[in-house]
């Protein structure tokens, strides 16, 4: 899997390299100034923090936690939409006890990062600093026949879990470490029809997979946006990341709601605000369901456009 080249294991060294880089300070300057165009702080709330962060030599990212202009959510939810990187939380979901023994306790406190969830031969792992590349790379060597899969997750989420795990620790981690302007990963490839079909119709999923398991075991209420002509795939708006092959069960509230269509994830694009759009094909499905929704709906030119009319698109699309 691509990773940023450059990377140091803990990431402590770019916080320098990117000091001494006038192409780097640019690139984040031009970042910093999407606070206030996306809306993350307010103009006289970025300017108190960059005062402050001059006086107190940190970075902006930390002062804006630290003065609660922003989470420490809203802070990583930021990085991964720029990074094109999926962000995940992790107390959506049961932790597997057989992947968190793929590594030692000491690499995990020292790292800041935790294996969610393994899919084929996928291992998707949350961490402060996913483009941390040395880190990906010992991953990789210690779990052996593995792709490591790298998403955001805040710091404190991991250390909570990691803490449950193997009890509490007193280190912290240091939030300047994080690197502001990443490339993105490449992305996956995932198969969709090229035809779709407008639509908004509620739905109702839940994974039926045992690589990825929610805490909760409830269906889980989302929005139908797209299907293809022929019938076979969905794309859904929710707020949950599901991996692309893992399985689902689906139900539609207006339709029949004792029915359940099995179905699998192709695709799952970040969006701004953290939710996420989901594309899936289905597995087995009643041919007069298929029939009753495509009869609700009408086909638009340009699919992705009603999903997230915002010029700089989906994340991750």
């Amino acid at each position: 899997m691509g990773v940023r080249n450059g990377a140091s294991r803990s990431g402590r060294g770019f916080a320098c390299y990117r000091q001494k880089d006038p192409i780097i300070k640019i690139m984040t300057e031009r970042l910093e100034t999407k606070l206030i165009k996306e809306s993350w702080v307010k103009p006289n709330e970025f300017i108190k923090a960059k005062e402050e962060q001059q006086k107190s030599g940190k970075s902006l990212y930390s002062t804006l936690i630290r003065m609660n202009f922003m989470t420490e959510e809203d802070v990583y939810m930021f990085f991964a939409q720029h990074a094109l990187i999926p962000f995940l939380r992790i107390s959506d979901y049961e932790l597997d006890p057989e992947l968190l023994s793929f590594f030692p306790e000491a690499l995990y406190r020292e790292n800041y990062f935790l294996p969610i969830f393994k899919v084929e031969n996928i291992m998707y792992v949350c961490m402060a600093n996913p483009l941390d590349a040395g880190l990906v790379s010992t991953l990789t060597m210690q779990a052996t026949d593995l792709e490591i899969y790298p998403v955001f997750g805040t710091p404190s989420a991991i250390q909570g879990a990691v803490n449950a795990f193997f009890g509490p620790d007193d280190k912290y981690f240091d939030l300047e470490d994080l690197i502001v302007s990443p490339q993105g990963l490449g992305l996956m490839p995932f198969w969709r029809e090229s035809e779709r079909l407008s639509i908004k119709l509620p739905v109702d999923f839940k994974p039926v997979d045992e690589r990825v398991k929610l805490v909760s075991s409830s269906y889980v209420s989302a929005t139908v946006l797209d299907i293809s002509a022929s019938g076979n795939a969905l794309g859904i708006r929710t707020f949950i990341f599901l991996p692309p092959y893992s399985k689902v069960m689906i139900k539609f509230p207006s339709k029949d709601s004792s029915y359940e269509a099995s179905a699998e994830v192709v695709r799952c694009n970040l969006e701004r605000g953290g939710r996420y759009f989901l594309g899936v094909k289905f597995l087995e499905i009643r041919e007069d369901i298929i029939k009753s929704i495509l009869a609700e709906v009408k086909q638009v030119p340009d699919w992705k456009a009603e999903i997230d009319p915002p010029s700089d698109g989906p994340i991750g699309g």
